[in-house]
């Protein structure tokens, strides 16, 4: 018998066949992601299994203004970077990001690959700072909308996908 829908199995994962991208902004970003929330047919949780090569990082440090998030470390050893400062994470490590305005990044320490599960809420319109880059990104209707101090640029989810790619 078929597992139904709802449960969505990683133990047997060939992460060569996993989809591997950065953040556009963030050229030190390296991840493979296999999507959780999608295959299990939930709408309002996005929810990822992300393995960071060590030495790279994840996204670019940002903050969320209207959806919470949190990272569960399954293996491997990182540093998650709250407003600039670095925490030491390992296997067990829950990081809870409430809409309170800290600034988050993950990097991967090594020696071998960071494996972690994140999953975030799914609201119409999210609003992401990324202090970094002098930007705010309003994320609604499939849309990304990037707002600078003096210009903003549009994209398509699609548009932000290509950006993604690593190498060819």
């Amino acid at each position: 018998m078929a597992d139904p829908k709802h449960i969505v199995r990683t133990g047997g994962l060939d992460w060569s066949q996993v989809w591997r991208g950065r953040h556009p902004f963030n050229p030190a970003s390296d991840m493979q992601m296999v999507p959780l929330g999608d295959p299990a047919g939930m709408s309002q949780i996005g929810a990822h299994l992300i393995r960071i090569p060590s030495g790279k990082e994840s996204f670019i440090p940002h903050a969320h203004t209207v959806s919470e998030e949190f990272v569960f470390i399954l293996e491997g050893a990182g540093e998650m970077v709250l407003d600039g400062v670095g925490h030491t994470v390992g296997p067990g490590d829950f990081v809870g990001f409430p809409i309170d305005g800290v600034v988050h990044s993950l990097k991967s320490k090594g020696p071998g690959d960071l494996v972690y599960l994140t999953a975030g809420r799914r609201d119409p319109v999210e609003i992401a700072d990324m202090p970094t880059i002098g930007r705010t990104t309003v994320f609604r209707n499939g849309r990304m909308e990037l707002f600078g101090e003096a210009d903003v640029e549009r994209l398509t989810h699609a548009e932000w996908r290509e950006r993604t790619k690593i190498g060819d």
